[in-house]
């Protein structure tokens, strides 16, 4: 048996992603939504209709479906291949191609593409192409089954960007499987989480699974370094940042020791310029403008729109052991340490603490048990 007593539901306009070990019923659970697969028993519904009421041909012409090799066909341009399903559905063949060529935007591609083939194309290229033919018709579910593992990191990462910035766009009901549960925390609203044998072993969002995983199996697979991860869906807003040692080009070596503190953050027209150490100063004279002195690089920033995850690496990747964080001009708008980061996750941890037991009895009024259920 593929997949054993599944109960799931997605919610409209959201990101639903399957992740599992291989042979875990992802795939026939993605393809038993159009018919792809038949379930033995049960029912699927879409917007309440139960899909057996539909010829497949037609359901599947409703339905948005894309696969790991992207299925191009090779003897059609970019525009037609994207033409394909509103060919099917009865659109004239100039409606079709000006709606594919609408979509090459859309995807990031440009219409300059429209005419290629897909071998003049990368594999990322291909990919976004496949995106666009499953969008042609608009329709209000999307099937994807491993999308993006046939790409290179980059280019795979690239992509993950530009489903969730498509997503936040079309608000479109999507299904997505994976193997890879960085991918699934990153994009999914909602993570469906199996078992071997083909049974739920947690649906939550990504935020939840890392925080409080069902079980050992599910503390597992999301991996020892999960606490870490979590920091992505705290925001950095709350974090207390501090100004004393931010300087300007034009300040003194006086002034940054008179400030007491080992590392001083140099700045050039509000934008930082890397990190002094304080000893470097000590046999220099007080008048000496920061501007000469050889500064170390300062890693990478955050911004406060950002995560504590994201403040926590840019503390990691500086000398000085201190994030430095930026406005939308890339100016310095403070600095923050490591005790000021642990206050920020302490504070994380504690609000989350008082939402989960919250949200533990809210589900045990309900009859259902915690991390049973998104």
């Amino acid at each position: 048996m593929a997949v054993d007593a599944l109960d799931l539901e997605v919610p409209e306009g959201k990101t639903a992603v399957l992740v599992g070990p291989s042979g875990c019923g992802k795939t026939t659970s993605l393809r038993m939504i159009n018919r792809l697969v038949e379930p033995s028993d049960g029912r699927v519904l879409l917007g309440g209709r139960d899909v057996k009421e539909a010829s497949p041909a037609r359901l599947r012409r409703g339905i948005g479906y894309v696969i790991q090799q992207t299925g191009l066909f090779p003897h059609r341009t970019v525009e037609d291949n994207i033409a394909t399903v509103p060919l099917l559905n009865g659109w004239s063949r100039r409606r079709a191609r000006s709606r594919a060529r609408e979509l090459l935007d859309l995807v990031g591609l440009g219409q300059a593409l429209a005419r290629r083939y897909p071998y003049q194309l990368s594999g990322g290229e291909q990919q976004r192409v496949g995106v666009a033919r499953a969008l042609a018709a608009d329709p209000a579910v999307l099937l994807m089954d491993e999308p993006f593992s046939a790409v290179d990191p980059l280019v795979r990462a690239s992509l993950q960007d530009q489903l969730i910035t498509l997503q936040s766009e079309l608000r479109k009901t999507i299904v997505l499987v994976t193997h890879d549960i960085e991918e699934a925390i990153k994009v999914g609203d909602l993570v469906a989480l199996y078992r071997p044998g083909g049974r739920l072993a947690q649906v939550a969002t990504p935020e939840r699974l890392l925080g409080a995983p069902a079980d050992s199996y599910v503390a597992g697979f999301v991996g020892f370094d999960r606490g870490i991860r979590r920091l992505s869906f705290v925001p950095a807003a709350g974090l207390n940042l501090s100004a004393g040692t931010v300087l300007g080009a034009d300040a003194t070596a006086a002034k940054a020791l008179a400030t007491g503190e080992p590392w001083i953050l140099l700045t050039d027209d509000g934008r930082p310029g890397g990190w002094i150490p304080a000893a470097r100063l000590l046999a220099m004279p007080g008048d000496t403008p920061l501007g000469q002195v050889r500064a170390e690089a300062f890693g990478h920033t955050f911004t406060a729109g950002g995560s504590l995850r994201a403040a926590l690496d840019a503390a990691v990747l500086s000398p000085a052991g201190q994030a430095i964080c930026v406005d939308e001009d890339g100016r310095v708008a403070g600095v923050a340490s490591f005790d000021q980061l642990r206050a920020a996750i302490a504070a994380a941890d504690a609000a989350g603490g008082a939402a989960g037991a919250m949200s533990a009895q809210t589900a045990g009024a309900a009859g259902e048990q915690p991390g049973d259920r998104p």
